[in-house]
């Protein structure tokens, strides 16, 4: 059941997972973005910039992305950072857009002096940024790749594929209903980023996509299994099926210059799971 593994990447971020920090960033701290501070941690040298986004309730610096660094270094300029209310960052005004989100991320490289253009890479909810960036400021973008993405609609579709009202005496569906229901609100108690995701669902369908740049989607090895528990009533579980059956065509496009590489690895966060293919996607981009 796909829908497990999203929520639970979605709702619950795992810290550090014991890595030992062996490279020195050549510059970290926070920075102010507008009344309150982000942190930026930045691995850089003469190659191209390279920005490592997150997926959501996901920190730059819980320290995951270290290999991937160790690996990339020689090829790139490396900055990676918190957004608001995660890792070391402060929290900011909310709740907010993947529009804010990105008007944050251009202000904090711009006040710590971080060269563009850029490179981007992240995983999961990165790619909504990472789109919002692109259609805010496409001169300062080169390409990017994008890890294991929502297809577009994955929000919008969690609120609004159920009927008005619903009501069921079944406890599991019930419980799964109000969690799905939770993208309504912004401020509910249990997200870790308040995003206001419809209005960054309308945001996001407006935007443009990414002309002839480079985009490498990196999707995991597809199993076949259905998106929703098997309590999950059919008339209302076709619609997130058809919009993950409709994904390939939706991530090919992106760019004229659209590529979509399958892992051997069923797990979501590929930048652990599946490093070596992130890392050598990565480094395609500069060739492109």
């Amino acid at each position: 059941m796909k829908s497990i593994i999203w929520l639970f990447s979605i709702f619950i971020s795992f810290g550090a997972l014991g890595t030992v920090q062996e490279l020195q960033p050549t510059k970290s701290g926070l920075y102010d973005v507008g009344g309150f501070k982000l942190y930026l941690e930045c691995y850089e040298n003469d190659k191209p910039q390279l920005i490592l986004e997150q997926g959501f309730g996901r920190s730059g610096s819980d320290g995951v992305w270290l290999e991937n660094i160790k690996q990339l270094k020689n090829d790139f300029s490396i900055c990676l950072y918190d957004r608001s209310g995660l890792g070391k960052s402060e929290k900011g005004p909310v709740p907010f857009t993947v529009d804010n989100m990105a008007k944050r991320l251009k202000k904090l490289l711009q006040v710590a002096g971080v060269k563009m253009p850029y490179y981007f890479t992240g995983g999961s909810y990165a790619s909504y940024i990472i789109t919002a960036f692109n259609n805010l400021y496409p001169q300062e973008v080169m390409g990017a790749v994008l890890i294991d993405p929502p297809p577009l609609g994955y929000f919008y579709t969690m609120g609004t594929r159920w009927p008005e009202n619903f009501k069921t005496d079944n406890e599991k569906l019930e419980r799964f209903y109000n969690f799905e229901q939770s993208v309504h609100e912004p401020m509910f108690e249990r997200v870790p980023e308040n995003v206001d995701h419809m209005k960054s669902y309308k945001i996001l369908s407006d935007a443009a996509n990414f002309g002839d740049k480079p985009i490498i989607t990196l999707r995991s090895k597809q199993t076949g299994e259905p998106y929703d528990p098997p309590f999950v009533p059919e008339e209302i579980a076709k619609s997130m099926d058809s919009l993950y059956a409709n994904a390939e065509s939706y991530f090919k496009s992106l760019s004229t210059n659209s590529r979509i590489i399958y892992s051997e690895s069923e797990k979501h966060h590929l930048h652990i799971a599946d490093s070596d293919l992130v890392v050598k996607s990565i480094k395609e981009l500069v060739g492109k």
